[in-house]
């Protein structure tokens, strides 16, 4: 009985591993792409570039195929250009034209390039776009043309592999001779203000010591005194004197006239 159980468990597990292997075979991109002479080009491409078992070994895995009449100039480009550029168009993930769609703008992928470590500032990433209502695909390197557009799907797998249809080569900076730009630092969190802290308070300034060569003021020296105006109330006063003078020695000189006459009236009279 127990000797049944084992044998049991043994045909599950190597029907398992069998599945798996088959499965795993079952994804071959040449295989696959060359089923579709519109793609010939891009997999003449990947088997030139020696990429096909390193794609093939990837799950999940996303390719994103160029047709023949968008390949453009990339097949005259060097070697080591070339293979580049194809390794960022293979996708570490999986992704369908669904999965794309609910995406959101701005979504980063990594893609085989970064794999290789050889990659620097973000020349190994793609970024997800949409402009227009189209999907647009680019490298997200610094200064990176955004105008790769997603066209249409042309195989998957779900969660395994998924093969994507795109209108060109995605150019990523520093790789085809290009200037490659350093991405923007993040800017770092504000430095807290510094506590201005009061002034000390000021000490009062010691009054200046006599100098010994200032001469002190002599005590025998006249000192000029201010002269003092006279006070308002005595020039009135002043005045009124003056003319009770006045009024006396009118009165006195007109008793005096008056007694002349007086005394010439009577000496006439005599006569």
């Amino acid at each position: 009985m127990g000797a049944s159980k084992i044998s049991t468990s043994l045909i599950f597990l190597s029907c398992l591993l069998l599945a798996s292997s088959v499965t795993t075979a079952a994804f071959n991109i040449t295989a696959i792409l060359g089923d579709i002479p519109s793609f010939s080009n891009f997999n003449d491409l990947l088997s030139k570039a020696g990429l096909v078992k390193a794609i093939n070994s990837q799950s999940p895995v996303t390719i994103l195929a160029i047709p023949n009449e968008h390949i453009g100039d990339l097949a005259g480009k060097p070697a080591d250009v070339i293979k580049i550029t194809l390794m960022t168009h293979v996708v570490l993930d999986y992704y369908d034209l669904l999965k794309l769609a609910n995406a959101k703008n701005g979504t980063r992928m990594t893609t085989l390039f970064q794999k290789t470590g050889v990659a620097t500032y973000d020349q190994g990433f793609l970024i997800l776009n949409r402009s227009h209502g189209q999907l647009i695909f680019s490298s997200a390197a610094k200064g990176a043309p955004h105008n790769v557009q997603v066209v249409a799907t042309v195989t998957q797998h779900p969660f395994n592999y998924s093969i994507i249809s795109v209108s060109s080569a995605i150019m990523t900076p520093g790789v085809d001779g290009t200037t490659l730009q350093e991405p923007p630092k993040a800017a770092g969190a504000p430095a807290p203000a510094k506590k201005v802290s009061p002034p000390p308070a000021s000490e009062a300034p010691e009054a200046p010591t006599p100098s010994d060569d200032a001469t002190a003021p002599s005590p025998d020296a006249p000192s000029d005194a201010p002269k003092s105006d006279a006070p308002a109330s005595q020039a009135p006063a002043a005045d009124a004197d003056d003319d009770k003078n006045k009024n006396a020695s009118f009165k006195h000189l007109a008793s005096s006239a008056l007694g002349l006459v007086a005394v010439l009236a009577s000496f006439l009279a005599a006569y």
